[in-house]
């Protein structure tokens, strides 16, 4: 058994393992940042340090998301570091059996993209497993990690 967070955005149900949060945060406007990719909304300051806010609906479907109401930021432990995800809503911890999880197959006629973990089978629904470490390609991750070496001025981030 495993524990998920299960959370929503453009309606369709996903889940990241509870292990890899470190928490849940009230959406707030991050500052934009100049020539960097479009999912990629700013930066927050966040426990003193500089957070990336990535827009999970653009990086994952090529839509912008729109911040609503329910909207939250899962700060999860990427690669060392810490990122930002903006989520539609968040729909609540679970705990799964595994006989509820189907890993994503591998090879032919396998889904391709390399972020999907496997399948939660709920009722009805069919809520996506993402794995967080396989979001960003090489290219991706590199500039993401390049938003927090490049440090922008103390400024910048006492302005946020």
């Amino acid at each position: 058994m495993k524990q998920v967070i299960i959370f929503s955005n453009c309606e369709q149900n996903f889940a990241l393992e509870l292990e890899r949060i470190e928490r849940i945060i009230e959406y707030s406007k991050p500052k934009k940042l100049p020539e960097t990719a479009e999912y990629i909304q700013g930066v927050i300051k966040y426990n003193e340090k500089v957070l990336p806010i990535i827009d999970l609906n653009l990086r994952l479907y090529g839509n912008p998301g729109e911040i609503k109401e329910n909207s939250k930021i899962i700060v999860i432990l990427w690669k060392g570091s810490h990122l930002g995800l903006v989520v539609d809503e968040i729909l609540g911890i679970r705990t799964i059996d595994e006989e509820a999880f189907e890993e994503s197959a591998i090879g032919e006629g396998s889904i391709s993209s390399e972020y999907i973990k496997g399948f939660i089978k709920i009722q009805e629904d069919i809520i996506i497993v993402m794995d967080t470490d396989k979001l960003f390609n090489f290219v991706q991750a590199k500039e993401i990690f390049g938003l927090e070496d490049e440090i922008f001025s103390d400024s910048l981030v006492e302005e946020a």
